[in-house]
């Protein structure tokens, strides 16, 4: 099923309003395979026609069906294993000794299924289980479909190949429907919502430690720009942030200093 060169542009200036996803030039092979298998579900007869009805009747499960459709998911268990080195002995030990008693907030501000979060949860439990004892993660995600996925905390033999220990992996999943479940004792640390970071952000309190790894790279200077002034009033004085290596926050000036010096992309707010 292909799409015209109208729809397509239609289709990329919906998607940039509602979740400030920028498609591109020359993605029509991606559209016509993720949103050719809603045709039936939503019953019309062409791409064009599924966009039409998209941006005119604004159907809000229709909506939510083509962003979980759009949106690219990736992510694994200790994804970039170099980074949750760090944050194990450079982050969370000094976090561990400021809190002053309070419960440690984390945050997975782009969360796809659940591994970040989930893998945090294990790192807390694991090395440093004072803390984990009242530590609370929050995983979010714009798909609702993924903040699901979080929520019943199954994944496949492929998934906990792709980056979880054999030690983490029998201590603290279950064998279950040609996959693997979380357990409760881990489940309990996270709780996912949905959440668009392209729009005003609901109330969410503060965090002792954010990851926003692999989302910034997909925003405009515009969009990184509401994003970091949002965030800012999101943080506590001494709390840190965690992107991906190849991304940065704009217009931040003296507000963070690199928890590593060599380390751009791991940051803590100073105020």
């Amino acid at each position: 099923m292909s799409v015209t060169l109208a729809t397509y542009n239609r289709l990329a200036g919906f998607l940039n309003s509602e979740i400030a996803l920028q498609l591109g030039d020359g993605r029509s092979y991606l559209v016509e395979h993720r949103l050719s298998p809603l045709l039936i579900r939503f019953g019309v007869d062409s791409l064009d026609e599924l966009v039409c009805q998209l941006v005119g009747d604004r159907d809000p499960l229709l909506i939510q069906a083509v962003i979980d459709a759009m949106v690219t998911s990736e992510t694994s268990f200790f994804r970039e294993p170099a980074t949750f080195d760090l944050v194990r002995t450079r982050v969370i030990p000094r976090l561990f000794e400021e809190r002053q008693g309070r419960a440690l907030r984390v945050w997975s501000g782009a969360a796809a299924s659940g591994q970040e979060a989930y893998s945090v949860a294990m790192l807390l439990i694991d090395r440093f289980p004072s803390l984990a004892r009242t530590a609370n993660i929050l995983a979010t995600d714009v798909s609702f479909r993924m903040v699901q996925r979080t929520r019943l905390g199954w994944y496949s033999e492929l998934e906990v190949e792709r980056g979880l220990p054999r030690p983490l992996l029998g201590r603290f999943l279950v064998p279950e429907r040609n996959g693997y479940k979380v357990r409760p004792e881990l489940a309990a640390l996270v709780a996912a919502r949905q959440m668009n970071l392209a729009k005003p952000w609901q109330v969410l309190g503060t965090f002792d430690l954010v990851f926003l790894r692999n989302i910034l790279i997909y925003f405009s200077p515009e969009v990184k720009r509401r994003v970091a002034g949002q965030l800012v009033e999101h943080l506590n004085p001494g709390s840190v942030v965690v992107m991906a290596a190849a991304e940065s926050l704009p217009d931040i000036g003296r507000r963070f200093e690199k928890v590593v010096a060599t380390e751009s992309h791991i940051l803590r707010f100073v105020g």
